[in-house]
């Protein structure tokens, strides 16, 4: 009826194997780093969206340096939210970089994190300049 088999669990028990402990708190600790890391990417994201919303939607409602100083704090703060996602990632990478768990490359988080970085930044210039003009 399932198109899947269970595990077979005679097998397991027949060997008189335990799993290694320390090799899944190591894996649960690299998945937790990563999930950290994925959290603070959608926390600058949400802030990213929520500047550029303000800055978008709220013209006509409020004066023209309230909108852009939100705008501005919001977009701001999701460059140093995608800094941190960065710098937290390799900071414990570090301490479990010598082991042998798989883990995202540190390149890979750098890359991700200076990418996101730049287009804040752009979006806080464009934003700017648009307002001066």
């Amino acid at each position: 009826m399932f198109p899947f088999t269970p595990c077979k669990t005679d097998s397991i028990q027949s060997d008189n194997s335990v799993p290694d402990t320390n090799a899944l708190a190591l894996d649960r600790t690299v998945l937790a780093n990563e999930r950290t890391f994925q959290a603070w990417l959608r926390t600058g994201m949400a802030a990213f969206g929520s500047g550029l919303g303000i800055a978008k939607f709220m013209k006509g409602d409020l004066p023209v340096w309230i909108i852009m100083t939100i705008s501005g704090i919001l977009i701001l703060f999701s460059a140093i939210a995608f800094f941190q996602a960065a710098w937290r990632y390799c900071h414990l990478h570090v301490h479990t970089a010598h082991l042998e768990v798989d883990a995202m490359p540190t390149w890979k988080v750098k890359l991700f994190s200076l990418f996101l970085m730049g287009c804040s930044f752009l979006a806080l210039a464009g934003l700017m300049i648009t307002a001066l003009f």
